[in-house]
């Protein structure tokens, strides 16, 4: 009896030890905050819904990230039809990499940290509007997706921001820090 008793304590000690070692206090850790992507490009693939063999690209580029250098703009400029609408396509690069690395999927994979505002110059008959939407509750705007619509001829400048929102995403332009901000113009005639 006495044997069962030891036997019985000696267990009894034996999980309790155990069953202490394994409880842990469990605090809520946040995930980290995916960091700012580095890009040196933002080309714009912009497709004539009524023609879609008239597909145009725009790039902005930036090679040299230390702000030392002008970004070359001897591409970033659209020519776009009167009361047309084209099917838009913003992509992001870095052309530091070799090969060249497309970070697009990395913006689509975090596309509720991510949101594409333009700002039209006054007096640009443009029209841009978001077509595609990420997956937070309500789903929210994103931008890479996007339907430009002209109006009469006209000119001016299409300015085109990457905004990165972690925690703080509302579908408005302002919160979180900027991935990009870059400068196309657009001819429409």
């Amino acid at each position: 009896m006495k044997k069962t008793r030891i036997i019985l304590l000696t267990t009894a000690i034996t999980l309790t030890a155990f069953w202490s070692s394994c409880k842990k206090d469990e605090k809520a850790v946040a995930p980290p905050v995916p960091e700012n992507e580095f890009l040196t490009t933002v080309e714009l693939v912009v497709t004539n819904a009524a023609n879609p063999s008239d597909v145009q690209t725009a790039k902005w580029e930036k090679l040299n990230p230390d702000d030392t250098t002008a970004p070359d703009l001897s591409h970033a400029f659209l020519n776009l039809k009167q009361n047309a609408t084209y099917n838009v396509a913003v992509k992001f690069l870095d052309a530091t990499q070799t090969p060249v690395a497309d970070i697009t999927g990395e913006i689509q994979d975090r596309a509720n940290y991510h949101l594409i505002c333009f700002g039209i110059a006054s007096g640009l008959n443009l029209q841009a509007t978001r077509t595609d939407h990420d997956n937070n509750t309500p789903p929210l705007e994103v931008g890479l997706q996007d339907v430009f619509t002209t109006g009469g001829a006209s000119s001016g400048n299409l300015e085109v921001t990457l905004h990165h929102q972690p925690n703080v995403k509302n579908g408005d332009c302002a919160p979180g820090s900027i991935d990009a901000d870059v400068n196309f113009t657009v001819t429409i005639n």
